[in-house]
């Protein structure tokens, strides 16, 4: 819809053009002129082409020579500035310009020769028959049709030639603007709709005033306008001083020049702000707003320097083009070719400086579109092949900040100039380094919560990504650096890519591409191709997004090996230098990486007054020298957060039990002051029961494949054997594969760990509080209050990465197994997480094997042949399925990481035992194959493996090509089914329920009688064979583990006798 010429005001905001229903605007244009135009005529082309030799704007007279040489109009009429009279009919500006053009033109250029004058007569006559074009109206809509446009006017009274004193400068002009805009805004209920200003000569002042004015309210419709402003367009306004002039002079000449007065005149100085702090004010605010809110900047200039024959004049031309440039990069200033009145006119589309500016305003809609722009299907499923799921520990340790602690980071220089995006700093990352457990992350969330307060409303991104995993070399060459719980280092940058990927255009047509080129899965971008693209292409160009603020934040994990750390920081310092990216860095503190383009905070040398704050407020103790005691905790903290807590808690749980000042000191002193030796002295305070059951416990929350909830937990500690090692030393790795007799519910409360005597949740949370002083905690799966869900569906996980470190390093299982008569002392740290794995894969196999569950995988169901009953009987079998691993705790656990507990240990990964593991999953008519299989939801063997592969799956990795354990776990799966077809035809009935699971022998497969198979060693351990002594890369760790030993030497030859018979059931090695 287009609003008529003759209903636009001169005097505030007119509504030129909006687009028809159901087209929803998606930007708000606002046009601002100088001071003493016209809200149409100064935009309004009458005709006039433009010949650079012709001073046809002479007739604006800008200095006092031109004032000397023009004779005085006999009115002196009260008119507005815009020439419409307010008391009578004064000729018009149109015929009263041209007559002043010829007669100065002969004035200024008595060189020109005859056919000059005459090729402008022809000129002169042709623009009779040209019609005037008002570009905003006739032009605009057809260029930016989803644009809405608005013009703004404001008038400056003049007697006679003079400006009327006491009446609003250009600065109340601004205020005016920021009100009337504001209200139009908020009442049509767009508040937050972008906004595009374009501003003429000094309605750039007007603007940058606006904007100020703007960024000092706090909220409310006044601070949208800054918060929604897009982009701005300068078209020859003034911004800085140059070398022989300054700030002032470049706006009086072009005031002069919009305003028709001698640039000298003193009212014309202050009603410009010529002569005004506030214009430099304005220019020093306008800067620092453009870094903060990163919207678009274009400029344009005058070209044309009028051949004028007094120098003053074309001193002012070369002033105003010269001021009228920001010289700032970002800007990409251009050039019209026109006058400084005329600039902003245009007669056509073809008219090159309307082209100049319609492409400028084209590419600020456009990103505007761009952020509104809705996911084709084809562009959703390239997402689904970036999006990569996988099982992510919950987060560990309060999430949020102690209050009154953080603070101190927000008072640093170095944080105020990223922040702002200062000169020096604005392509550099901020980089939080620091001792595990000093409190990065929760400054990280601290921060992103702040930024997201302050930057949320302007339609910023923030972008959060947990980057795990020893080394990218894995990426490339899978299996090289296999570690427990190494999570793919890839997924830090598919998180960045995904979540970039909805609101850059450019980045999602790179991908799309990438995502139709052919590969070995056409559902799955794999991780070389990702991390490639990421290194090799995305950062390596310019990156521009619609979006005005980006806040990217990164929380490396302290385990990350150095290698991992410096790779991915030179990375992200490449994508700041390429971008407006905000980017800051969360790592491990290491003394020899350095990085050139990155501002630096050690935050364990800056955090001790938030630890003397939290201690001083925290500690109970109430005696006369407490500061003391205060102060020394804050001592041997050295800047770990964690570590004041631990032990605050520590001597207020002794205190609050009586002891004495002198105790509380000793008890203070006697503690390590490292994170991790404040671990193990913890830990040495158990008994040796309570030892062996929190080793049980730990072996449990530390290597399952995801977090465990609190039920579950509950049931597999009671299903897992208390000393695994006597098994180990008489089975070897076969212990996983002996189930033994199958429980009952009842049984297994009576019969395992019957010291935990716990009965309900409750119960078993003060139990695990207790075995594991404290080192572990419940987290919600909806990341609310633990209180909003149910105790035993909540999850069980360590307070901090630094527990999980602690015993993957070795050190944590050492301490709880020293002294222990089953633990060989020989044993090496990947022995131990192997042993413990054989446990886990035990308890989940003896689970699938309990009475309980004897229904399950008991007869063959048909699928029906209807072809319409099909759909509803394959929902019904798996609403059923999962009705039942949710009425029974751990086992849906049981079922869905059967395979990850089965392949991590080294052993059954490189060489798995086909005929044993045949043997296991067929005894008793194939009990534990189909209730595994039915639960599953299908019995191929393909299948089984597609669904262990998959993105979300845990045994995804440990499935690679590089192990071999896919294929062969494939031919013991076709085994199985074939042999349990055979079987089942021949079935005479079903199985008595308390029949023991037993191997049978390679003769009788099926045999539920047969004899037992005990694998007798000439050595008294397990020994891995030296052809798979894999180096394992050292760990970072405060304290190297104190469980040593080689790698085993090689196994009895009878191992490898019992992986041959496997020919004998069809198997091939």
């Amino acid at each position: 819809m287009k609003a008529k010429e003759d209903s636009i005001k001169s005097v505030g905001l007119s509504l030129l053009y909006e687009p028809d229903e159901p087209t929803d605007p998606v930007v708000d244009i606002v046009l601002v002129h100088g001071i003493g135009g016209h809200p149409i005529r100064s935009w309004k082309s009458n005709g006039h082409t433009r010949i650079p030799t012709t001073p046809s704007s002479t007739l604006h007279f800008g200095s006092s020579m031109r004032r000397k040489l023009r004779k005085n109009p006999p009115t002196t009429l009260l008119r507005r500035s815009n020439s419409e009279p307010l008391l009578v009919q004064e000729q018009s500006s149109l015929s009263r310009a041209k007559s002043h053009v010829r007669k100065n033109s002969l004035k200024s250029t008595s060189r020109l020769k005859l056919s000059d004058f005459a090729s402008a007569e022809a000129i002169d006559k042709s623009e009779k028959s040209r019609p005037d074009v008002f570009w905003p109206l006739d032009l605009l809509p057809a260029t930016c049709p989803t644009a809405r446009v608005f013009t703004w006017g404001y008038h400056t009274l003049m007697v006679g030639k003079k400006p009327l004193r006491l009446q609003s400068d250009i600065f109340a002009h601004a205020s005016e603007l920021l009100l009337e805009l504001a209200t139009a805004r908020s009442t049509l209920g767009v508040g937050a709709r972008p906004i595009i200003f374009v501003a003429h000569s000094t309605g750039g002042i007007v603007v940058k005033e606006a904007l100020r004015l703007s960024e000092a309210e706090r909220e409310g419709p006044v601070k949208e306008i800054l918060l929604s402003t897009s982009g701005v367009v300068f078209l020859g306004c003034p911004h800085r001083a140059t070398d022989h002039s300054t700030l002032g002079d470049a706006i009086k000449s072009m005031a002069s020049i919009t305003f028709r007065v001698d640039s000298h005149d003193l009212v014309l100085q202050h009603l410009s702000g010529a002569d005004s702090i506030e214009a430099e004010l304005g220019r020093q605010a306008f800067v620092r707003i453009w870094n903060d809110y990163n919207f678009k900047v274009k400029t344009f200039q005058e070209s044309i320097i009028p051949s004028y024959r007094f120098l003053e004049l074309r001193a002012e031309a070369t002033i105003r083009r010269l001021a009228s440039f920001l010289g700032d990069p970002r800007e990409n200033a251009e050039t019209i070719s026109a006058l400084h009145s005329d600039m902003c006119k245009f007669g056509s589309y073809d008219d090159p400086g309307y082209r100049s500016l319609s492409n400028a305003l084209a590419r600020l809609v456009g990103n505007e579109e761009d952020r509104r722009h809705r996911l084709n299907s084809k562009e959703t499923e390239c997402l689904a092949a970036l999006v990569r799921p996988h099982v992510a520990f919950s987060e560990t340790h309060p999430a949020t900040s102690y209050p009154g602690t953080c603070l101190w980071l927000y008072d640093l220089q170095e944080f105020h100039s990223w922040h702002h995006r200062s000169d020096s700093n604005k392509n550099k990352i901020l980089w939080i380094k620091g001792e595990s457990g000093c409190g990065k992350t929760i400054l990280l969330r601290s921060l992103r919560r702040r930024l997201e307060r302050q930057w949320g409303a302007t339609g910023s991104t923030f972008i959060w990504s947990s980057a795990e995993g020893y080394d990218t070399n894995s990426t490339f060459f899978p299996g090289s650096s296999r570690q427990q719980h190494e999570v793919n280092p890839a997924n830090a940058y598919r998180s960045v890519l995904a979540q970039l990927y909805l609101q850059d255009p450019q980045l999602r047509r790179a991908l799309l591409n990438l995502y139709n080129q052919p590969r070995d899965n056409p559902l799955m971008l794999d991780d070389a191709l990702v991390v490639s693209f990421f290194a090799d292409d995305y950062i390596a160009k310019k990156v521009e997004t619609p979006t005005r603020r980006t806040f990217l934040f990164v929380d490396i994990a302290d385990d990350a090996s150095l290698a991992y750390v410096e790779e991915l920081v030179c990375r992200l310092s490449q994508l700041a230098q390429n971008s407006d990216f905000s980017i800051c860095v969360a790592s491990a503190y290491y003394p020899e990486l350095e990085e050139a383009n990155a501002i630096n905070i050690v935050m364990h040398l800056r955090n001790s007054d938030d630890i003397l704050r939290y201690v001083n407020l925290n500690l109970v103790a109430e005696w006369e020298e407490r500061n003391r005691t205060v102060m020394r905790i804050g001592q041997k903290a050295e800047g770990v957060f964690l570590w004041a807590e631990i032990v605050v808690n520590i001597l207020n749980a002794a205190i609050s039990e009586g002891a004495s000042q002198e105790l509380i000191e000793y008890t203070l002193e006697e503690v390590p002051g490292d994170l991790h030796g404040l671990y193990e002295w913890m830990l040495a305070t158990l008994n040796e029961r309570e030892k062996a059951e929190s080793l049980m416990l730990f072996q449990w929350v530390i290597l399952a494949a995801e977090p465990m909830r609190l039920n579950d937990l509950f049931v597999a500690v009671r299903l897992t054997e208390a000393a695994p090692y006597a098994s180990f030393d008489e089975f070897g790795p076969f212990m996983a594969l002996r189930v033994g007799a199958p429980l009952s519910m009842r049984e297994l409360r009576q019969l395992r760990n019957s010291e935990i005597t716990s009965d309900t949740p409750y119960q078993f949370h003060r139990w695990l509080r207790a075995r594991s002083i404290g080192l572990l905690e419940l987290k919600s799966d909806n990341r609310q209050a633990v209180v909003n869900e149910p105790l035993g569906l909540q999850r069980v996980q360590p307070i901090h990465s630094s527990v999980r470190t602690f015993f993957l390093s070795g050190r944590g299982f050492a301490c709880l197994s020293d002294g222990s008569a089953a633990a060989p002392s020989d044993f090496s740290t990947e022995d131990f997480i192997d042993v413990s794995h054989y446990s886990l894969l035990r308890a989940c196999l003896t689970y699938l094997n309990m009475r309980d569950f004897e229904h399950l995988g008991h007869t063959m169901q048909a699928v029906p042949i209807a072809a319409q009953e099909t759909h509803f009987w394959q929902q019904n079998v798996f609403d059923q399925r999962n009705l039942v691993m949710s009425s029974y705790p751990f086992l849906q656990y049981a079922v869905d990481n059967m395979l990850f507990h089965m392949l991590s240990p080294r052993f059954f990964r490189y060489f798995l035992p086909q005929h044993e593991l045949l043997l296991a999953l067929s005894a008793n008519r194939f009990r534990l194959w189909r209730r595994w299989t039915s639960l599953l939801g299908t019995s191929d063997p393909l299948g089984i493996l597609v669904r262990n592969s998959g993105p979300a799956a845990t045994a995804a990795a440990l499935l690679s090509p590089v192990f071999g354990a896919r294929y062969r776990l494939e031919r013991v799966f076709r085994k199985l089914v074939r042999m349990s077809a055979k079987a089942s035809g021949t079935a005479g009935g079903p199985l008595s329920p308390i029949s023991p699971i037993v191997p049978a022998t390679p003769r009788t497969p099926g045999s539920a009688t047969s004899d037992k198979l005990f694998w007798t060693p000439r050595t008294p351990q397990f020994r891995l064979p030296p052809t798979i002594s894999l180096p394992i890369p050292p760990k970072r760790g405060p304290a190297k583990s104190p469980v040593k030993g080689p790698l085993r030497s090689p196994l009895h030859a009878g191992i490898y006798e019992r992986l041959d018979m496997g020919v004998s059931l069809g198997l091939a090695v």
